[in-house]
């Protein structure tokens, strides 16, 4: 799983979309982020004239400015522009990101559709593969992985193969935290 890991090298760029989610077990009576068996998690994604082109996503340990925000300065390029809902979150980041748009988000999710459909196919994915949130930056590593190469679909093998020799080593011990 190291060898689908993002180095870095390629920020999002053009228009992008960033949003968080909650993603995991489910307590009665509790929702969003004060939910303590959830992972939160921050997506972004890329788009091209086609569509949805790339995406990067990691697990923050909470909903702040400065868990979100370091994941999308590493991320995304500070010259893109960058549209999220109306969390107060993301108000500061508009010093780093110029074009920074902040819009509504409405329950139907009218106003994110391509984002909300990324999110619920990551959801999807996961309960498919790995019924469990246990190494959830792992997963997402791997989806980003496969979704950032969806198009080139003979060389992907390859190119994890060629990766994973590449990396470092990395024990369980590491994995797990």
């Amino acid at each position: 799983m190291r060898g689908m890991q993002s180095r870095g090298n390629y920020p999002l760029q053009g228009f992008v979309e960033a949003d968080e989610t909650t993603v995991g077990g489910q307590e009665e009576w509790i929702r969003g982020r004060k939910n303590i068996d959830k992972k939160l998690l921050v997506l972004a994604i890329e788009y091209s004239g086609k569509g949805i082109s790339r995406m990067y996503g990691k697990v923050i340990s909470h909903a702040s400015t400065k868990g979100v925000g370091v994941f999308m300065k590493a991320c995304i390029d500070k010259e893109s522009k960058v549209k999220t809902d109306e969390w107060v979150g993301y108000k500061p980041l508009k010093g780093h990101f110029a074009n920074l748009v902040q819009v509504p988000s409405d329950k139907k999710g009218e106003n994110f559709p391509q984002m909300h459909r990324v999110i619920m196919d990551f959801k999807g994915w996961l309960k498919g593969m790995y019924h469990s949130v246990k190494h959830l930056q792992a997963y997402i590593d791997e989806y980003s992985y496969r979704f950032n190469r969806s198009a080139m679909k003979e060389g992907i093998f390859e190119n994890l193969l060629k990766r994973m020799v590449l990396a470092e080593p990395c024990p369980y011990k590491l994995i797990r935290n």
